[in-house]
């Protein structure tokens, strides 16, 4: 038998079944008694992959070894360096029958040395070999060796501080390097660049005209002549225009 139908609206309404509603948070009357709240956390950037710094190329060894030998161009002008220079011109002249004078030897504390020193291995602790050497000076510093054997009219019009006197070359010949030739030709351009001379003269002995001839050098005369200041030697009067030597290298 079917229910019968209810019609009291009260308790219909007690009856029927409460509707589903959606949880909410409860909020607190007074917002000022709020739960403290906690910071937001922070967001954290997307996630990267470290960055590989570069690498640097692999370290490679030196080309030329602190342990190798070497030349280096040093002054000389102690007492013991000019009694090194004088042994390797004995050394050397006495091989070409060459005799040097006294009033020659005088005028060497005068001058610019520079020697050049074979640096080799092991030598940290010693003094290295001089193997070679040249000097120069200037006329307002010392008398020219052979300025007199020069025509009086290169002379003219020019100050003594402009006038160079090159000389000395030294090379010993036992010396079985390379290089030293080279080295001697770029270091007696260099000062010669460097100090930049109106006028250079110089007298290199025969074996050595050729060199000399490279820097850019002219003769005077068309044969050597005796040297005045030392025995059983001939040289070359050669001279030198700073303007006219250094135009192949100012264009």
């Amino acid at each position: 038998m079917a229910a019968e139908k209810n019609d009291d609206p009260i308790e219909a309404m007690l009856s029927s079944p409460t509707p589903d509603r959606a949880p909410q948070s409860a909020t607190p009357e007074n917002p000022s008694e709020t739960p403290a709240e906690q910071p937001p956390a922070e967001e954290k950037p997307p996630s990267e992959k470290p960055r590989r710094e570069p690498r640097s190329p692999p370290l490679r060894p030196p080309t030329h070894s602190a342990l190798e030998a070497r030349l280096e161009v040093r002054p000389i002008g102690t007492p013991l360096g000019l009694r090194e220079l004088a042994a390797l011109h004995h050394r050397t002249w006495k091989m070409l029958n060459v005799q040097e004078k006294r009033v020659h030897v005088l005028l060497w504390p005068l001058a610019i040395h520079f020697g050049l020193y074979n640096v080799g291995a092991g030598s940290e602790r010693r003094r290295p070999p001089l193997i070679g050497a040249f000097w120069a000076r200037c006329l307002a510093d010392a008398p020219l060796t052979l300025g007199h054997l020069y025509p009086a009219p290169l002379f003219k019009g020019m100050l003594a501080s402009e006038v160079f006197e090159f000389g000395g070359m030294v090379i010993d010949p036992t010396y079985q390097g390379k290089g030293l030739v080279k080295m001697m030709s770029d270091t007696a351009r260099l000062f010669v660049f460097s100090r930049r001379p109106k006028l250079l003269i110089t007298n290199p002995i025969e074996p050595l005209y050729e060199m000399y001839k490279q820097l850019g050098l002219k003769t005077v005369g068309r044969e050597p002549v005796e040297h005045p200041h030392a025995f059983n030697v001939k040289v070359w009067l050669m001279y030198g225009r700073f303007d006219e030597m250094a135009k192949p290298y100012f264009m």
